[in-house]
């Protein structure tokens, strides 16, 4: 779907404790105090649009917890450790997947922190600083029945995906390479939501999965013996905190922020807390 590393995620027992804890998490500990940028929507105040449905980057720390402001995981409370850098309180506003872009634009929010891929159809309406590498995986059921262990023996087999972003591309991509080399095409199977399309390979639906080690790896801890890799993409793709075009001020503030926190010890803290290998913080420069 739209977003990553080896991210080597949120032991289940970790989520428990967590969902405990409910209300909003702690920021970190961070000591980094810097200047609140220029150009923010609303003075004393940082907005963020989140879709928050993807553990462990944002989520609800349990069904009876619906406000916004009281999501957890890594994304949002690096989100708050930038805000409480800057000396303003965060604001987080729910968008669906599809929207958070749009809404960006649109002016209903500063920034966009939520998993999303750098990629140069966002970079053509929205500018972008980098703060985790990432990657994609093939998820299969345990065994790998149908024995996919490369890209082209995707063909002729049905995949589901998460729609409106990167890997709906890449998969519309390797459906051509198969028809082009005379195979069958990909079944794709799309769903604006991560966990419908997990529900399609549960129900057996589908052959495989296509989506992010994040979302992968976080499914694989709660279905332990049931599913297993069956390819992996390189990680050459990063996250991007998002924000509105032409405004320099605010990249510099992310930069700045990002790059105290990283040396603090803050967000590193932070992916340890969420099983995040911290080494993949290391695209923030």
């Amino acid at each position: 779907m739209r977003r990553s590393p080896q991210l080597y995620l949120l032991a289940l027992g970790s989520m428990l404790v967590l969902a405990a804890c409910g209300g909003t998490s702690s920021a970190g500990t961070s000591h980094a105090s810097l200047p609140a940028p220029a150009g923010l929507l609303q003075s004393g105040q940082l907005s963020d649009c989140v879709d928050i449905e993807y553990s462990p980057m944002e989520y609800f720390p349990s069904a009876s917890v619906t406000n916004p402001n009281q999501a957890i995981g890594f994304d949002v409370q690096g989100a708050q450790a930038v805000a409480k850098a800057w000396g303003v309180t965060l604001q987080v506003r729910n968008t669906g997947f599809d929207a958070l872009i749009p809404d960006l634009t649109a002016g209903r929010c500063d920034i966009v922190w939520t998993a999303l891929y750098v990629s140069q159809k966002r970079l053509a309406v929205a500018d972008a600083v980098p703060y985790m590498a990432t990657g994609q995986v093939v998820m299969v059921p345990k065994g790998n029945p149908k024995h996919i262990k490369t890209l082209d023996d995707l063909c002729g087999k049905k995949v589901s995906i998460q729609t409106g972003g990167v890997v709906e591309q890449r998969i519309n991509d390797q459906s051509k390479i198969c028809t082009n080399a005379g195979k069958s095409a990909i079944q794709i199977a799309g769903y604006p939501k991560v966990a419908d399309e997990f529900q399609q390979i549960v129900v057996g639906r589908v052959d495989a999965v296509w989506e992010t080690d994040t979302a992968v790896s976080d499914f694989m801890l709660k279905n332990p013996g049931k599913y297993e890799v069956g390819y992996a993409m390189p990680k050459t793709d990063s996250y991007g905190v998002y924000f509105q075009k032409n405004k320099p001020e605010l990249k510099t503030g992310l930069s700045d922020a990002l790059k105290a926190l990283k040396a603090d010890g803050t967000l590193p803290t932070l992916a340890k807390k969420y099983q995040i290998d911290p080494i993949t913080l290391d695209v923030i420069k």
